[in-house]
């Protein structure tokens, strides 16, 4: 009789364990998931802020809705329904992130290439081994000799490298970034179905990570019209009493208008916040 008890309580335990570490692991994932995407929307909403159109807005508040059904019923412990809801969740974001890094993609290189004739242009003149070199290396006497520069030349001339550099790797990493958003496991994982948790955070990832690349891409581009633009600062210091090592981007004067939100995103500032902040200097 006692033996006869040993094995059912061993054939229970062995049923039952197995199902427990089922729903263990279910919900385990179901945290996992919540966190993660967690983090990517928080991460997403200077996105959408600064760049965002009416279908990315939409989109990105109805995968604010996923995530609040997914999470109210992982709090109520109905961890298999909230697991397949993020799943759910996840393939939106998919959908919504290819665009918006595209859409980085494509800032990204507006920037660059806004700069690259200049800065090109620079490189060439302002050459250690130009026409110009020599000028700038001469003592200069200014009683008797004619300057055969200006100021804005020979700024140019000892900051050339800084621009090369900067052109370099801002190129360089917006190459990098489209390579992985043009990467052919993204499009072979994508056409597999019912795709686990996992192979959907490989996607988001990379995505995210295009984003990460572009920013710092844009800086580059951002550093370059600094340069250029390099006397307009003391107007910003006197206009708007501000030190010069502590300047944001909106009320920096070197940066073009039309790329100041791209300045403030590099550093995940939102623009219309930064555009009150300027207003409320100008009255």
């Amino acid at each position: 009789m006692k033996s006869l008890i040993n094995a059912t309580s061993i054939l229970f335990l062995s049923i039952i364990i197995p199902i427990n570490a089922m729903a263990l692991s279910t919900a385990v994932k179901a945290g996992n998931d919540y966190n993660y995407t967690l983090d990517k929307l928080r991460a997403m909403h200077v996105m959408i802020e600064n760049f965002g159109d009416e279908d990315l807005r939409n989109k990105y508040s109805y995968i604010k809705s996923l995530f609040q059904e997914s999470g109210e019923n992982l709090y109520g412990q109905n961890y298999s329904y909230s697991y397949e809801k993020f799943r759910k969740l996840k393939s939106e974001l998919i959908i919504m992130l290819e665009k918006m890094a595209q859409n980085y993609l494509d800032r990204t290189k507006l920037i660059l290439d806004s700069t690259a004739k200049n800065s090109f242009d620079i490189l060439i003149e302002y050459s250690r081994k130009g026409g110009l070199a020599a000028y700038f290396t001469r003592p200069f006497d200014p009683m008797r000799d004619v300057k055969p520069y200006n100021e804005k030349e020979y700024h140019l001339f000892y900051n050339r490298e800084f621009i090369e550099n900067y052109m370099k790797e801002g190129y360089k990493k917006y190459h990098r970034a489209k390579n992985i958003f043009n990467d052919p496991e993204i499009e072979v994982t994508m056409k597999r179905r019912n795709l686990p948790s996992e192979s959907l955070n490989y996607i988001i990832d990379r995505y995210c990570t295009v984003v990460s690349i572009c920013r710092e891409s844009k800086q580059y581009g951002v550093e370059i019209y600094k340069i250029l633009n390099e006397s307009k600062l003391g107007d910003s210091i006197v206009k708007y009493n501000i030190k010069a090592d502590r300047i944001d981007p909106i009320f920096d004067a070197r940066i073009p208008d039309e790329y100041k939100v791209d300045a403030n995103d590099n550093i995940k500032l939102i623009h219309s916040v930064e555009l009150k902040k300027l207003t409320k200097y100008q009255q």
